[in-house]
């Protein structure tokens, strides 16, 4: 029951997401009260999220990076510096008069890189082995890298309280990862875990499934009052992905082959959304976990655009 669950997960999560997104929308006219009770097991959710992330990653997965500077080195700079500096350029320009948007739009670029971005480099036979070191890192080094990084630049629009943002990120993601990857290597000692691998993914998807639906559905009343929002919000979150996507592609073909270009694509462009918007939902405001509730959708369209585009290029035979 539960590989099948996990298996539903993997291949329905994009409905799964849309769906919870509407839900939110659809129940958030009448009332914010669902979305106001699950705030109450906030943090448990995003423990349980990222624990079972971290369950998935092998302290074998992380000596690995070693091997390849070149590709591993632009995964980092691509998700740690061009990312967060995008989503700041991005509220300035559009977001400058809502400072609790603009935090929630820069927290899209400083969260690591997405585990989704492992199925869709499995599927187009791009070099797994790389992105899971990417993954693996990225959620090792950004606990220590988002105070900072928020600090920089959400301070441009708030007064950030960074010994606080420090503790968070510890207790809410560091410390669950470093659970996680110890209890697989402590439970890989007594038994066969490989199995239930795939259940984990689908765990903390669907934790984040309720954070999203909490996000938009006490949200929502506040949107209303303020609908003149909708606009700056939507353009500036619909632009994110698709830059992300195609920088990571041009440079990944530029200095890559094709297989270290997949992995580079999808491990730069995607987004650990569900850790932002657990962030988002301990350190600030409601209105922050819109640009990363709203993201979710256009994440996964983008994702499955450039699946798309490289089926096609590995149809007509090009260079590997």
């Amino acid at each position: 029951m539960l590989l099948s669950y996990a298996q539903f997960m993997r291949d329905r999560y994009a409905y799964v997401i849309v769906s919870s997104l509407i839900l939110g929308i659809a129940v958030g006219i009448f009332t914010p009260a669902p979305g106001q009770f699950i705030k109450n097991f906030s943090i448990p959710l995003i423990v349980i999220m990222i624990g079972a992330m971290g369950f998935t990653i092998t302290l074998k997965a992380l000596k690995r990076a070693a091997q390849d500077w070149t590709a591993f080195g632009l995964g980092m700079i691509l998700n740690f510096i061009f990312a967060p500096l995008l989503c700041w350029l991005l509220a300035l320009l559009f977001l400058k008069d809502n400072a609790q948007f603009a935090i929630g739009l820069i927290l899209i670029g400083v969260v690591p890189c997405a585990g989704m971005a492992l199925v869709w480099a499995g599927l187009l036979k791009g070099d797994v082995p790389l992105t899971t070191v990417i993954n693996a890192a990225t959620m090792i080094i950004a606990p220590f890298l988002i105070p900072f990084l928020i600090q920089f630049f959400a301070g441009t629009f708030v007064r950030i309280d960074s010994l606080a943002m420090f503790k968070t990120v510890m207790l809410t993601v560091l410390i669950p990862v470093i659970a996680g990857i110890f209890l697989r290597e402590i439970t890989e000692q007594f038994m066969e875990v490989n199995k239930y691998l795939p259940f984990m993914p689908a765990l903390s998807a669907t934790a984040a499934v309720f954070i999203m639906f909490m996000a938009v559905n006490t949200g929502l009343p506040i949107i209303l009052k303020n609908i003149q929002a909708i606009g700056p919000l939507l353009i500036a979150t619909v632009m994110v992905f698709p830059i992300l996507f195609l920088i990571a592609y041009f440079i990944g073909r530029t200095f890559l082959n094709r297989a270290k270009n997949i992995a580079i694509t999808f491990s730069s462009g995607m987004k650990n959304l569900p850790i932002a918007l657990g962030i988002a939902a301990i350190s600030f405001q409601t209105l922050a976990m819109l640009p990363v509730a709203v993201a979710f959708a256009f994440q996964m369209l983008t994702a499955v655009f450039f699946y798309q585009f490289f089926l096609r290029t590995l149809s007509s035979g090009e260079n590997t």
